[in-house]
């Protein structure tokens, strides 16, 4: 009995807390798709939620200890409540400039996103431009391996490796744009 009364103790605390803490917030809208089980309804006050959980506080407390099995189920579905609750407030709280900021890329990354809008062909070109650089890039690492050291080796030796997997992958991307535009061809041509 002491446990029963002590978990229920417990999560009226988590409650109070809850709505003390987000009392300002209590009249503000939630954008959020809450799982079913867990709510009634979506875009709903804060304030609605807290009585929801509020709700399932009291049903927690109309049980008897002979009902352990409603009671942990009663007990998970507070507790996933508060959580849910908790992160849809924390959402709301979280400055819209934060979240619509767009990471700064680097110049690798830039003209790659470049060459990703472009049409197929001239894709096709600046493919075999990046494979052309790799190739070069490889025979230089090649070069500086041969005349490296035991110490400079094992930098250099990793490098090579790195710009082996991106040729590869380069070559990749060379065959399937080909395989798409011979295929986009013999269409145009049917």
């Amino acid at each position: 009995m002491k446990n029963h009364t002590a978990l229920l103790g417990q999560l009226n605390q988590y409650i109070v807390e809850l709505a003390q803490q987000y009392v300002h917030l209590k009249q503000e809208t939630l954008y959020n798709k809450f799982d079913p089980m867990l709510f009634s309804e979506n875009f709903q006050t804060v304030d609605f939620y807290l009585n929801e959980m509020q709700q399932c506080f009291q049903q927690l407390q109309r049980l008897s200890e002979q009902d352990q099995a409603q009671f942990a189920f009663f007990t998970e579905k507070l507790v996933a409540q508060y959580t849910a609750l908790q992160d849809a407030i924390r959402l709301l709280q979280t400055p819209q400039t934060a979240v619509e900021k767009k990471p700064v890329l680097n110049k690798r990354d830039q003209l790659r996103q470049q060459i990703e809008l472009l049409p197929p062909r001239e894709k096709l070109v600046k493919y075999y431009e990046a494979l052309h650089a790799l190739n070069e890039k490889l025979a230089q690492q090649e070069i500086e391996l041969s005349l490296a050291t035991a110490e400079q080796k094992r930098v250099i030796e990793p490098q090579i490796a790195s710009t082996k997997q991106r040729r590869e992958r380069c070559l990749s991307a060379i065959e399937l744009l080909e395989e798409y535009l011979a295929f986009k061809d013999s269409l145009e041509n049917e």
